[in-house]
């Protein structure tokens, strides 16, 4: 299984205190193409926002999001890069 990020854009912007109205949406058809969400991240003005999914390949995700009817701009494939405790930037 590959890391998949999706780039996603609103506008108008969107209520981040409401959370992503593209879950609703996605959500019933990760299943579908053996797609798992594992985090996302919303700008703070609510103008994009950044999914992070678990799945064969891009094209898995992107079959999700066209089924769901939800627009997106990007769809990667991409290798995680995380630092330990101890190696917090200076």
């Amino acid at each position: 299984m590959a890391v998949i990020v999706v780039e996603e854009r609103f506008d108008p912007p969107i209520d981040t205190a409401q959370g992503s109205p593209v879950a609703d949406a996605v959500s019933p058809c990760l299943g579908v193409y053996a797609v798992e969400w594992l985090s996302s991240y919303i700008a703070s003005d609510g103008s994009r926002c950044v999914c992070v999914y678990q799945a064969k390949d891009a094209e898995s995700v992107r079959k999700v999001y066209r089924t769901a009817g939800v627009p997106f701009e990007n769809v990667w494939a991409a290798s995680p890069l995380h630092h330990d405790q101890g190696d917090a930037p200076a």
